[in-house]
């Protein structure tokens, strides 16, 4: 779930981990700043960007950073960091699609935890595939999500060959039916959760 500022109002420090971005998104105006800290010396806070009506990404920081977020339009602002951040929340009536993952036909097929945030997932197998979910670990580094937050992502064959979605290696389960059908263009639905630190079951929806 995606961090809010109230309007008018500052969101403090926000830690940015080595190699993460953050995510802001507002229907108004947000000013975002990064705090550098020096020995012996007042911390120094530079604008390092204006978002207005929709959102932008800062970063990767790759020694990791401090960021404040300023709602200054009258609006709430959201935000959001990981290594592929976008806010969901405070989009009104509209549903964010990024460009879809496309997973490379092979004998040995994985997802990253950045082709499930997509939200949707294709591939064209050759024969029957099976694509095997990232680790709990790699969801946990990849999300900044609480125990119990979820999100839902669909998987689309491309030709006439079922895909099978299994479990990671460690930390990540799933539930329920996890292939596709057999014909080009189905689809199948299925929603992540974290239960616990590096830890997350995938269920299957639909």
């Amino acid at each position: 779930m995606s961090c809010f500022v109230l309007p008018q109002g500052n969101s403090g420090d926000i830690t940015i981990p080595a190699n993460e971005s953050i995510a802001v998104f507002c229907q108004g105006s947000a000013q975002v700043y990064r705090k550098i800290g020096y020995p012996n010396y007042p911390d120094q806070v530079t604008l390092i960007g204006t978002v207005n009506n929709g959102q932008t990404v800062f970063g990767p920081y790759s020694s990791g950073a401090t960021i404040i977020v300023e709602a200054s339009g009258g609006v709430t602002s959201f935000y959001e960091v990981g290594t592929d951040p976008v806010v969901q929340q405070g989009r009104l009536n509209v549903q964010v699609q990024v460009t879809p993952a496309v997973i490379a036909d092979g004998g040995s097929m994985a997802f990253t935890a950045a082709n499930l945030l997509t939200g949707l997932v294709t591939a064209t197998p050759t024969t029957g595939r099976n694509i095997q979910l990232p680790t709990g670990a790699a969801m946990d580094l990849a999300t900044n999500m609480a125990v119990d937050e979820s999100f839902d992502w669909s998987l689309i064959t491309l030709a006439a060959y079922a895909l099978t979605v299994t479990a990671g290696a460690s930390g990540h389960t799933i539930v329920g039916a996890a292939a596709t059908g057999a014909g080009s263009g189905s689809a199948a639905r299925f929603r992540t959760r974290k239960t616990a630190a590096d830890t997350f079951v995938t269920y299957r929806l639909a």
